[in-house]
């Protein structure tokens, strides 16, 4: 037998009897496995002694989103495959809110430019809710049927608007009957379900997997009904530990680990993708492999591409990880396809259409659209407040007394109480403003054409003029993120693909975030991550407890909007 490649002595991880096999040789040609096994009878063209060296699968996020990352496809690529991120399950949901099935065709082909094998699921929830808020696209059954058509598409993305799925909606019960009738995987998103409405929502696709537990309790009922549960890890901080529900378990083939979009670029660059979501899990007491485990072989099982990777078996691709320590799980070299990858990766640019370029229809604001008016002319009112926590998605509803002059509600920096206002970016003129706690902004403003999931403008600050400033800048810009402070831009970020992403180099990329971070650290924020707070927070309104869109203030819980003033 002869090999292209042969790998020696390294000690194989074997995701599928959880086990190391000590000194291993993995024979490969034309980048797919041929042999593994202790003595490959044969010769090789190149020979990898990988002593003292632990041969992984590289690692698949079981779900995610390109655009929270503010990459496109090539960037997000050139970041996590050094990593060790060699698959990812797709979910294109803010680009289809932006450009409908369009959006999501031009980023499966921006994808396979790059090795990184992405599998895309087409998003049924768009707009996330469309009673409470306005997107770019209302998708039907008749474009989840086009995207079907679509390359490497899977099924169904997370249905995150529960009402509509268990009040049996007439649309997503079209779409959920249709996905049944193909036999296609669903994805679920129900935070805080439970008992009959948990019951109800997953029969309804069936819905196979949720990402979005809130607690221990709330993840092992969810696989007693069947469910796979996806483990979210990454930049934001989860509300419980893995190794409590993992240590529960018996079988652990239907946990899965993703990193959901929920990750900056910096920390891609400084700890990892999906390897950084494995360490995490195993310092949370999750045996290494385990954590493995979740990262490769459950989840090319659970979306039925195990017979192409996820583990380093024959016939499969040749995606290995060469890690010194299975505790530590640092990735000290990755190979794609059977070839070493020599960072850092730098992949040809994509050509966007000019229509993916010009997607922000918003006319110009001025100072008088940040006025809140008060039914008095004088005095204290009580108002909703957005509570939002550094590197949490879950608000608070607070009540706090606000002072009114000459009728108009006034922010109060000293104690934390600024505006917060959203915008329909995509023509249709409509806006809400309220207040929010948690930037902590001594003065200036922040706005972003990023707010989850809509993607609408968002912005929070101080005083209404430079509120107004920032947010006519992102309309220059044709979105972006942008920092202004006393008159003047003090730092931006350009985001013109579909007004949410860009397919600058990472590296610049994260110095840009760095820039836009330093100059909000100045104005009094301490945040950790203001930019992924202003994106997630604040209009995620499939989120609990409070949030905002463009049509008003929500109440995740209630399903519906509330009054500004109590």
């Amino acid at each position: 037998m002869k090999a292209d490649i042969l790998i020696e002595y390294g000690d194989l991880v074997s995701v599928t009897t959880r086990e190391v096999l000590k000194g291993w040789q993995v024979a490969i040609v034309g980048g797919r496995i041929t042999y593994v096994g202790p003595k490959f009878n044969g010769s090789a063209k190149e020979v990898i002694d990988a002593r003292r060296q632990f041969l992984v699968p590289g690692l698949c996020s079981g779900h995610d989103h390109f655009e929270m990352t503010l990459m496109d496809p090539v960037a997000f690529a050139e970041a996590v495959i050094p990593a060790g991120t060699t698959a990812a399950i797709i979910d294109p949901h803010d680009i289809v809110n932006v450009m409908g099935m369009e959006g999501m065709r031009l980023l499966i082909e921006t994808s396979q430019s790059t090795p990184l094998k992405c599998f895309f699921m087409i998003p049924p929830c768009v707009p996330s809710s469309p009673e409470l808020e306005d997107a770019g696209y209302e998708v039907r059954l008749e474009d989840v049927q086009k995207g079907m058509q679509f390359p490497k598409v899977l099924g169904i993305a997370e249905a995150m608007d529960f009402l509509r799925v268990t009040k049996q909606e007439l649309e997503m019960t079209r779409i959920l009957d249709w996905a049944r009738s193909k036999n296609l995987p669903v994805d679920g998103h129900c935070p805080g379900a439970r008992g009959t409405d948990l019951c109800r929502y997953i029969a309804a696709g069936p819905i196979r997997t949720d990402h979005e537990s809130i607690t221990t309790a709330e993840q092992l009922e969810k696989l007693r009904l069947g469910m796979k549960v996806i483990m979210r890890r990454g930049s934001i901080q989860e509300p419980m530990s893995a190794g409590e529900l993992v240590n529960q378990l018996n079988d652990t083939s239907n946990l899965l680990l993703s990193v959901d979009g929920c990750i900056s670029v910096e920390d891609i660059l400084k700890h990892g993708h999906m390897s950084w979501a494995v360490r995490q899990l195993i310092n949370e007491g999750v045996d290494p492999l385990i954590a493995i485990q979740m990262a490769t072989i459950n989840v090319a099982g659970a979306y039925g591409f195990d017979h192409q990777i996820g583990l380093i078996a024959p016939g499969r691709i040749a995606d290995i990880l060469f890690v010194n320590d299975l505790q530590e799980f640092r990735v000290e070299k990755v190979m794609v396809n059977g070839k070493i990858i020599q960072p850092p990766l730098t992949f040809p640019r994509y050509s966007y259409p000019e229509y993916a370029l010009n997607t922000i229809q918003l006319d110009p604001v001025s100072t008088e659209d940040f006025v809140i008016q008060a039914l008095i002319r004088s005095g204290r009112v009580t108002v909703r407040v957005i509570g939002v926590h550094d590197g949490g998605l879950v608000t608070e509803e607070l009540l706090e007394e606000v002072e009114v002059k000459n009728g108009i509600v006034k922010t109060e920096p000293e104690r934390d109480l600024l505006k917060v206002a959203v915008f329909e970016r995509y023509g249709g003129g409509t806006r809400t403003v309220d207040f929010i706690r948690g930037f902590d902004l001594r003065s200036g403003a922040i706005a972003g054409s990023i707010g989850q999931d809509s993607q609408n403008v968002v912005v929070v600050g101080v005083n209404d003029a430079d509120m107004a400033l920032a947010v006519n800048r992102v309309i220059e810009l044709n979105g972006g993120i942008v920092v202004a402070t006393q008159g003047n831009i003090t730092a931006e970020l350009s985001l013109p693909i579909g007004g949410i992403i860009t397919d600058i180099n990472p590296r610049e990329l994260a110095a840009k975030r760095t820039e836009i971070t330093t100059a909000l650290r100045e104005l009094g924020c301490q945040l950790t991550d203001p930019i992924f707070t202003l994106s997630l927070s604040i209009t995620l309104i499939v989120i609990p407890h409070l949030k905002i869109s463009n049509r008003g203030l929500v109440d995740v819980n209630k399903g519906g909007f509330v009054n500004l003033f109590v």
